[in-house]
């Protein structure tokens, strides 16, 4: 495992700048399970794993990706830089899911039964 460096609060700040808040846009496998942090300039709701490996990222000149494996581990990461990591069912927003806007639930009051 490669030598981690110091990530800073600044680093997280700008790994959620970097990550953005459209989840279209986060690696389908980075898409937040359990938790989420919340970027406190904006609100957004953001996966924690994807949010410090990025910050990691730019807090290391070591070219290797940083191992991350989420959960208790990365929350307590995040809370200790004094950002909120809550429930993702607790964060008040819905499930942004792109299998949901491909998908959408069909409206069955238009079908015809014979």
């Amino acid at each position: 495992m490669p030598k981690t460096s110091p990530i800073t609060r600044d680093h997280i700040l700008d790994a959620m700048t970097y990550v953005g808040a459209d989840p279209s846009q986060w690696p389908l496998r980075s898409r937040p399970k359990l938790y989420v942090v919340i970027d406190p300039r904006s609100g957004a709701s953001l996966p924690p794993k994807l949010v410090l490996v990025t910050a990691a990222e730019m807090a290391s000149d070591d070219r290797r990706r940083p191992i991350f494996s989420g959960g208790e581990h990365t929350n307590k990461r995040l809370r200790e830089h004094g950002f909120l990591v809550v429930e993702k069912a607790s964060a008040g927003k819905p499930d942004s899911s792109p299998v949901a806007s491909i998908h959408p639930t069909p409206d069955i009051s238009r079908i015809r039964t014979k």
